[in-house]
């Protein structure tokens, strides 16, 4: 039997697939060394990358078979590490307001304001007649906020409390991270582990966790480019491009360890709403070669055509 610890992070989970994957290969010293590093950083890594080895090996081809035989074992360990990854809580199921991966929705709220749910995102609203407040359980909200003095909205996860002072902002939560960006005017952020808080003006976004409160300034446009179901790059690295668009497709896109595909840059906006035409524009637009291994699995890599 599987055990799940809820403690166990999608990043976790991403890195003992990818060590899983390296280790079935031919690897050095210091790949090895590196993993034992990985291992003894966090008790709970020899955990998920036991899960993976376990409900890997059920499914997973003999060894020494032909490349089709190898390729369909690596789809199997990515279709493993999804499922994983899809173990989203109870609060998300039974939330007021939630979007599947790949959907962005606009939700206009009692009070007029706007709160538009990014990708794979849930929020529960509770509105009372003196406080108007949201629970983001996962994900990403963009809220542009209808003015009412007599009660204050607040926007809260398990890090921050967001209190907006007539305007348009996001927050976004990253397992044990929240972000908090402003678009137009204040929002008094407040770090539920202390009693820190700050003022964010536009422009302004606050990174907060169990250490505190960070303050940035940002370069923004009126609003993010992903509640227009476009991602906007100038100058990203591939493996960057590539971490954004995840998020919006349905299976895993992986890509090769070739040296120069981490080394090649993009310049471009692409279709978040339709990751796999956003995924032939990035193919052809870098010289990859996209393989698709049923529809949980993409791997790119340099194209071996001059």
């Amino acid at each position: 039997m599987t055990v799940i610890d809820p403690s166990i992070t999608d990043a976790m989970r991403e890195e003992a697939a990818n060590w899983l994957i390296q280790l079935d290969e031919e690897t050095s010293s210091e790949q090895q060394d590196a993993f034992q590093h990985w291992l003894n950083q966090d008790q709970r890594h020899n955990l998920v990358f036991s899960q993976m080895q376990n409900l890997w090996s059920a499914a997973q081809a003999p060894k020494k078979t032909n490349r089709l035989s190898q390729h369909l074992a690596i789809t199997g360990l990515f279709l493993v590490a999804t499922l994983l990854s899809l173990q989203l809580p109870w609060q998300y199921w039974q939330a007021d307001y939630r979007t599947e991966i790949g959907k962005v929705q606009a939700i206009t709220l009692p009070d007029g304001s706007v709160a538009t749910l990014n990708t794979n995102s849930a929020i529960d609203v509770d509105f009372s007649h003196n406080q108007r407040r949201i629970n983001l359980i996962r994900g990403e909200v963009l809220l542009d906020v209808s003015k009412d003095p007599r009660r204050p909205f607040v926007l809260a996860t398990n890090k921050v409390n967001a209190k907006a002072l007539g305007t348009i902002y996001s927050v976004a939560q990253h397992d044990n991270t929240s972000l908090v960006t402003v678009y137009e005017s204040q929002v008094r952020v407040s770090s539920t582990s202390s009693q820190h808080s700050t003022l964010l003006n536009a422009g302004q976004q606050a990174v907060v966790d169990d250490s505190g409160i960070v303050k940035r300034d940002l370069k923004l446009a009126s609003n993010p480019d992903w509640a227009r179901q476009r991602l906007i790059f100038q100058n990203a690295p591939l493996k960057e491009v590539i971490a954004r668009l995840q998020p919006y497709h349905s299976g895993m896109i992986k890509l090769s360890s070739d040296t120069t595909a981490h080394q090649r840059r993009f310049t471009g906006v692409l279709p978040s709403d339709d990751t796999e035409a956003a995924i032939k524009l990035l193919s052809s637009s870098m010289g990859l070669d996209v393989h698709s291994m049923t529809s949980w699995l993409t791997y790119l890599k340099p194209s071996a055509k001059p």
